[in-house]
């Protein structure tokens, strides 16, 4: 049977976005032609102008598109902050895994926020009211709820622990390997070993940042 033309033009429109999300990750939007872009997603210039209008189009559809991405972790944290039965370290504990690797999955869109702030010194105020002060929030209330902790005191704590997931989640698998220690005899399993190692060190850090103790 053939396909629905509208699930082509989706298929066509997501694989144009996902080229580009990738391309401005590394190059920003001045390094960027759609020109690029087109060639990445193998369809034509006329086609990225149909769909985006312009590249300052295409440019902001990736935002839109990394932004709604990056909420789904709201809700995955917000769950495991949830699980009251857990003490506080192991709640936190599976927080920042979950925050880690969902940052490693989505590199692209995280390097693209992260270009975003380089640039321009912030992040783009509309955005920052719109999704990322009440996702802090969201987590500064859960937190609050398990450690007692009044939430003034953990919104810095908060931020500073993300930064350094974000930092680790964007690095290649080469640079996380070097920084881990590992020497890089057969590449995957020095990943996979500088993985493990890294999310680790990202628990203690942020434990400890947060001022929250394993259990003796």
């Amino acid at each position: 049977m053939a396909r629905p033309v509208n699930a082509d033009a989706l298929a066509t429109r997501g694989r144009i976005l996902s080229s580009a999300l990738d391309l401005f990750a590394d190059g920003g939007m001045k390094g960027v032609t759609t020109r690029d872009v087109a060639a990445r997603a193998r369809v034509s210039l006329a086609m990225v102008h149909h769909y985006f209008g312009s590249k300052e189009g295409l440019y902001r559809a990736c935002l839109e598109s990394m932004h709604d991405e990056l909420s789904g972790l709201g809700g995955e944290l917000e769950a495991s902050l949830s699980e009251n039965s857990a003490a506080p370290a192991a709640i936190l504990e599976r927080a920042i895994r979950i925050g880690f690797q969902f940052a490693r999955t989505h590199r692209s869109s995280v390097r693209l926020m992260q270009r975003e702030i380089v640039e321009a010194g912030e992040m783009d105020p509309r955005i920052r009211e719109a999704r990322l002060t009440p996702f802090i929030d969201q987590v500064s209330d859960a937190l609050a709820r398990i450690t007692g902790r009044p939430v003034s005191g953990l919104r810095l704590a908060i931020q500073s622990t993300i930064f350094l997931v974000v930092r680790y989640a964007i690095s290649h698998d080469s640079e996380l390997a070097r920084l881990a220690g590992v020497p890089p005899a057969h590449a995957s399993a020095a990943s996979a070993a500088a993985l493990v190692l890294i999310e680790d060190h990202l628990v203690e850090a942020g434990l400890a940042m947060l001022g929250v103790p394993r259990p003796s």
